[in-house]
């Protein structure tokens, strides 16, 4: 048997505030991440920033320090 929901899905949208990323606004109908410090950032900004960083951290530690 099915539960009863307790709670209706917002049908307005609102703007969340923007990416810390790249800037863009976000809306309560986006998929984002909240931080601690009540930053936003897109959910795929994030991903790919994150990424970029992995790289850029496995091609410094390559690299012969002289």
């Amino acid at each position: 048997m099915a539960t009863k929901k307790l709670w209706a899905k917002p049908t307005t949208i609102i703007q969340v505030g923007e990416c810390r990323v790249c800037n863009k606004p976000i809306t309560n109908d986006m998929s984002f991440l909240a931080f601690h410090d009540k930053t936003h950032a897109h959910f795929e900004c994030d991903r790919k920033q994150y990424f970029k960083q992995l790289i850029k951290d496995k091609n410094e530690k390559r690299l012969p320090q002289n």
